[in-house]
């Protein structure tokens, strides 16, 4: 046997605080009889009564309260066997790690920020398999899809700007990278969300884009950063901005959102771009979005769960209260009252 919810216990407290109540004025209730009567008065007074019966009534209402405790602990005991049946898309995060994602334009830089949007979106979904890829100079399968949704967030978390050997950003690369890691299905039950600032330094995006619509997966972009764009910072080891990104003429280099080239790729292969924001509301609109894609049903699998019997316990809670309520402090004999 196990409890679900054992927390309950504590209620134990009520039933003993109880028990003492009654003590209490059990042995007051006493001390007033004896201070207005002797016993055989009170015998006499008092013929119908039955001491018995009022203790048994009181142990009744001490064992209703006890079983109304162990019925909110939910005990279970024995196994069901249930078989889940899931529905949903496959989506595939898309996420840059290339160096501009350092940038600071977006709090508390642009590779945090893709990753608070990732744990988000998690909340809204049910049933969907999700997936990681990420990208800069070629794209990597960080997570396979997986229903797994605490194993995702495990992968989620040590996403890393250079987590990439190669440098630079290849939109392209990544785009079939992410198209590649879903089935082929051929169905109209697979998304991208792309986490990225825009910028495109090599490949052929127009023949990635062409890949992404033969293949019936759609691009949700969402963009990170700001269009007036921010510095790269170099950080010591000890974290501190050590200075920042510079190119061949030694001049500091400034990387903004390209929303123009986030828009193309999302627009031509049916999805949507969208600016991150500071309240997430780009998560939401994307998700309602996708209500339109087919829904796919994924491996059936059987659960091993146990059987809950608070339903005994209240039953028993029940009966042990009309019992009491039905008994009577009254003696009888023989089917007759006793008379004085």
């Amino acid at each position: 046997m196990q409890f679900f919810r054992p927390e309950w216990f504590q209620a134990s407290w009520f039933v003993l605080i109880v028990f003492v109540l009654f003590l209490w004025a059990g042995r007051r209730k006493k001390k007033y009889l004896n201070n207005f009567a002797q016993p055989e008065t009170l015998a006499h007074l008092t013929p119908l009564h039955s001491p018995t019966k009022e203790r048994l009534k009181k142990g009744l209402i001490l064992c209703t309260l006890a079983t109304l405790v162990l019925t909110l602990t939910q005990p279970q005991w024995g196994d069901i066997k249930k078989e889940i049946r899931r529905k949903g898309v496959e989506i595939i995060f898309l996420v840059d790690t290339s160096l501009s994602m350092l940038a600071e334009d977006t709090r508390p830089n642009r590779i945090e920020k893709a990753r608070l949007v990732m744990k988000s979106f998690i909340r809204l979904l049910k049933g969907d398999r999700v997936g990681i890829v990420a990208f800069a100079g070629s794209g990597f399968v960080q997570s396979p899809l997986t229903l797994d949704y605490d194993a995702f967030l495990l992968f989620a978390n040590s996403l890393r700007v250079g987590y990439i050997p190669d440098a630079g950003t290849s939109l392209s690369e990544a785009i079939r990278t992410a198209v590649k890691s879903f089935p082929e299905t051929k169905k109209k039950h697979q998304a991208v969300i792309l986490l990225s600032d825009g910028e495109h330094q090599a490949g052929d995006l127009v023949s990635a884009i062409e890949s992404a619509k033969e293949n019936h997966v759609r691009i949700y972009a969402i963009g990170v950063g700001t269009r007036d764009g921010a510095p790269i910072p170099l950080r010591s080891e000890d974290g501190k901005v050590a200075g920042y990104k510079k190119d061949r003429m030694g001049q500091i280099v400034i990387t903004k959102l390209n929303e123009s080239l986030l828009q193309k790729i999302a627009e031509e292969t049916g999805g949507l771009y969208l600016p991150a924001t500071g309240g997430g509301q780009e998560i939401g609109w994307i998700r309602d979005h996708m209500e339109n894609l087919e829904k796919k049903e994924f491996k059936q699998r059987l659960v091993v769960e146990r059987e809950d019997h608070f339903q005994t316990f209240l039953g028993g809670a029940i009966f042990l209260l009309f019992f009491e309520m039905l008994l009577g402090e009254v003696k009888r004999k023989r089917g007759k009252l006793v008379e004085a």
